[in-house]
């Protein structure tokens, strides 16, 4: 015979155990998804993501990778072909089977906000809470005090800034209670000092409430800051998926690389040790045999320019974060370079290339 406060133990243990089973697995599933727009086009091919509780994940890419098509089929606003989405283990979308956007809880913010002009900032914040059901009244005024709304819910969008709508449209999706909140290049509009200001303060609040959240970006930097990890999809696919610090010193092909760090992408062939490129030598750490010919990921940083042994020309030069970038060619290549020193080089000016790093990665070997 077991007593009672030996049966209520166990049940608790049953209870603590599934809910460290639960948390480990992902919130969202994304397996083997197909979906095109026509017969003749794949928009997103065999795409499988797994998204954890509480986690920030960015999806990466240029205009027309799939981004946006991807962020449609989570939400319902498309369906999917082949493969299945499922949220807390429950079926969204399968080939032949669809669940409405509206009865999913999933969150959207669009990149324009989608704010009803004609109604207030309060009328926004609460419409489509089902006043039928009882809603939390103190989560959603916690959620208003939390995005600092609470001065302004008598104004119109109009009259409204850029950063003030933003919060107005996440405080309209979180007092949902989402279990999945969708974002779409939603700090695009801002501008750049604001940007940088809201995204911040939107990663604190989105982790004091402890929402998942999936960013649809094209900006390196913003998803780099942002997300714990990172999906990079090329053509309908996530070809990399990984933590920030993964994705950022160890890209999988140049195309990440270039996109994440404006890496310069070279030829060169392994000889004792030695990768022989046509500016310079670098060094190998992996052991790959002599008269391999590889691609190697020389960032800007690891390149500089010198008035001596004059074989490029500098046609593009910006000032950012303190430091000089030149982007430098010939009939043959095109580097780009980054210079901390107070020595400036002038468009135009004929110029040669040094190596100040030679510690590179390999990111491609032809056998």
């Amino acid at each position: 015979m077991f007593s009672c406060l030996e049966i209520c133990q166990n049940e608790w243990e049953v209870e603590m155990t599934n809910d460290r089973d639960d948390n480990n697995k992902p919130i969202l599933e994304i397996d083997k998804i197909f979906f095109s727009y026509s017969k003749d086009e794949k928009i997103l091919s065999n795409l499988s993501l797994n998204v954890n509780k509480g986690e920030f994940v960015s999806i990466l890419g240029d205009s027309g990778a799939g981004k946006t098509s991807l962020l449609r089929v989570i939400n319902g606003l498309e369906k999917i072909e082949e493969g299945y989405i499922r949220l807390e283990g429950q079926l969204l979308s399968s080939a032949f089977y669809h669940i409405s956007p509206e009865k999913r809880s999933v969150g959207t913010i669009f990149q324009d906000f989608a704010l009803f002009p004609h109604l207030n900032v309060k009328e926004n914040i609460y419409f489509g809470l089902n006043k039928k059901d009882k809603y939390d009244e103190t989560f959603v005024e916690h959620i208003i005090n939390l995005l600092r709304v609470e001065k302004y819910l008598n104004r119109y969008v109009d009259e409204l800034s850029g950063g003030q709508k933003q919060r107005v449209s996440l405080a309209r999706s979180l007092v949902r209670k989402p279990k999945l909140l969708l974002m779409d290049e939603p700090f695009s509009n801002l501008d750049r000092g604001l940007r940088v200001e809201i995204r911040r303060e939107i990663k604190m609040i989105l982790k004091n409430i402890d929402t998942t959240v999936i960013l649809i970006t094209h900006d390196s930097e913003e998803a780099l800051s942002l997300s714990d990890k990172i999906g990079f999809i090329l053509s309908g696919e996530i070809i990399q998926y990984g933590t920030p610090f993964d994705i950022f010193y160890d890209p999988k092909n140049e195309i990440i690389a270039k996109a994440i760090r404006n890496s310069n992408i070279l030829e060169g062939e392994i000889s004792n040790g030695i990768i022989n490129t046509e500016i310079g030598k670098f060094k190998s750490h992996s052991k790959f045999k002599d008269k391999n010919k590889v691609k190697i990921n020389v960032y800007p940083n690891q390149l500089g320019i010198v008035r001596d042994n004059k074989q490029f020309t500098i046609i593009q030069k910006e000032f950012v974060d303190g430091d000089y970038l030149y982007i430098i060619e010939n009939s043959d290549n095109k580097f780009i370079v980054r210079m901390n020193n107070s020595e400036e080089f002038y468009l135009n000016e004929l110029v040669g290339v040094v190596i100040k790093d030679t510690n590179v990665q390999i990111i491609n070997i032809s056998l």
